[in-house]
């Protein structure tokens, strides 16, 4: 794809950076993100688990990424199926992936314990937004954060929110961290394909100052998927799987 060249704009007024950056893996040009050319190393992680490309982040050589040149070049140990490759997609910042008819048959439900009471969570959502940068600084970009039922661990940032979902699970691949006892956080709408990103991880609980789909739903029923709505208002909206959740407190 052709390199648009940047300009400081976005330095001296509020608008939010979009950039086209090409991700190949093993040779191989998988996809094309529009996206905000940071913390590319997190958003390829994210993808290729995602995707199911990788299990673990010890499956891949090495991750090279280089903002300038818009490119991400990753090594995995294993031989990739040409159907991961056979097109290559572009990813629109306000779009997710297409959903698989095959994948919504093959939706596995999480397993997980976690318990977490409904003030921690708007505590961690407040906490999420209190420390972005971008947004603070342009109002135009969605944030996504990886928490415990304690802390917020990770915060990341982007013009697209799926692409937001992706850096912060990949950095959770990355440090490897144990999604069956996580919550995931999103500035965003939650849609079908937001929710099946989060099945393919194991997290139990997403949650959104936002709404989910009627689709979103269904498939986090089946799923077995905590969804919060709505966490910044007084009364959020426990949709599925309330009793991970205890209003009490």
């Amino acid at each position: 794809m052709r390199k648009f060249k940047r300009n400081t704009i976005e330095e001296k007024t509020n608008i939010c950076t979009e950039t086209p950056v090409d991700l190949t893996v093993n040779g191989k040009d998988i996809v094309t993100f529009m996206c905000t050319p940071q913390d590319l190393k997190e958003l390829a992680a994210g993808h290729l688990y995602i995707k199911g490309m990788i299990n673990k982040i010890e499956e891949i050589n090495y991750i090279a990424a280089c903002e300038e040149m818009e490119t991400i070049n990753v090594d995995v140990k294993k031989e990739l199926s040409e159907s991961k490759y056979s097109l290559k997609e572009l990813l629109a910042s306000s779009c997710g992936n297409e959903i698989d008819k095959e994948e919504l048959k093959s939706i596995e439900e999480v397993q997980s314990k976690v318990k977490v009471e409904l003030s921690k969570l708007r505590h961690l959502a407040s906490n999420m937004f209190a420390k972005t940068i971008v947004y603070k600084r342009t109002g135009g970009v969605h944030c996504a954060g990886i928490a415990n039922p304690q802390e917020l661990l990770f915060l990341k940032e982007d013009v697209g929110r799926h692409n937001a979902v992706d850096k912060i699970i990949g950095q959770g691949v990355i440090e490897n961290v144990n999604f069956s006892n996580g919550l995931i956080f999103t500035s965003g709408r939650i849609s079908s394909d937001m929710v099946l990103k989060v099945a393919q991880t194991g997290l139990p609980v997403i949650v959104s100052r936002s709404i989910p789909s009627d689709l979103a739903l269904k498939i986090a029923e089946e799923a077995s998927i905590t969804v919060v709505g709505r966490i910044l208002r007084n009364e959020p909206i426990i949709y599925t799987r309330p009793d991970r959740i205890n209003r009490e407190k």
